[in-house]
């Protein structure tokens, strides 16, 4: 794990543009945006806040659901670019400042959504507790978790006999044992489901997002036909956890 457990600007390095990673993932974010449609359907909020949002990637897209979204990252950089991109006098831009912290007041937020950061997260729980103090009573949250169960890791637990861990498990460079200040995790699905149940933020519904992600669908399909794919499948694929993405939309009691 990394020396720093603090640090939270990973994506302030003047030699890294978190764009980039996204260039050639078309499939991944539109299936994204499937996701969010699906669970937003049609809704509007007050106030929403796009939690580790970046530079913007999917903050349009709260903007047809909610009349004011805060967009918050640690990034200085990814706050200056989302200004260049986002021109709504509708949002308002915020750097979080402090590890786990969710910079709103008690009981102010209508919509709170994650996506991308659990990944992050070696523990979740200061996050969700602070979501759930942040959300007003009956307020929703949209959490998108990186799944150590999708089925592809299943059937490689499966051939060693073991079951998929319920404690976060790193991933990437960590796995690999190199030094680095970026925690990459995976996690179980019914381990978070439990940990927001604990903080009183009750799963309502549930998508399995990016199900074709693996290089040999789309190498060989249209995105047309994954995306398509994606919509029927998300909600009846999320009872199996079978993808490397999970979207949880929860509700605060």
């Amino acid at each position: 794990m990394s020396k720093n457990t603090n640090k939270i600007d990973f994506y302030d390095d003047a030699n890294h543009d978190y764009r980039d990673f996204w260039v050639g993932r078309d499939y991944e974010h539109n299936a994204e945006v499937v996701a969010f449609n699906k669970l937003l359907n049609k809704r509007n909020y007050k106030v929403a806040m796009d939690y580790g949002g970046g530079y913007g990637r999917i903050t349009p897209i709260l903007l047809d659901h909610a009349d004011k979204v805060i967009l918050v990252d640690p990034s200085i950089k990814q706050l200056e670019i989302a200004k260049e991109k986002l021109d709504s006098k509708r949002v308002e831009f915020l750097r979080q400042d402090k590890k786990d912290n969710v910079p709103a007041a008690d009981n102010s937020l209508d919509l709170l959504v994650m996506i991308r950061v659990s990944h992050h997260l070696p523990d979740p729980n200061p996050v969700f507790t602070e979501i759930a103090r942040s959300l007003k009573p009956g307020g929703e949250a949209i959490i998108e978790i990186a799944s150590e169960a999708h089925f592809i890791n299943r059937l490689r637990y499966l051939k060693q006999l073991k079951a998929v861990p319920k404690e976060p498990v790193p991933v990437g460079v960590h796995a690999n044992g190199k030094e680095d200040d970026t925690p990459f995790v995976n996690h179980n699905p019914k381990t978070i489901e439990r940990q927001l149940k604990q903080v009183n933020l009750n799963v309502i519904d549930k998508l399995s997002v990016s199900n074709l992600r693996h290089k040999v669908f789309k190498d060989h399909l249209p995105q047309s036909a994954m995306i398509a794919f994606e919509r029927a499948a998300q909600r009846p694929l999320s009872h199996l956890n079978f993808g490397p993405s999970i979207f949880l939309l929860v509700k605060k009691s």
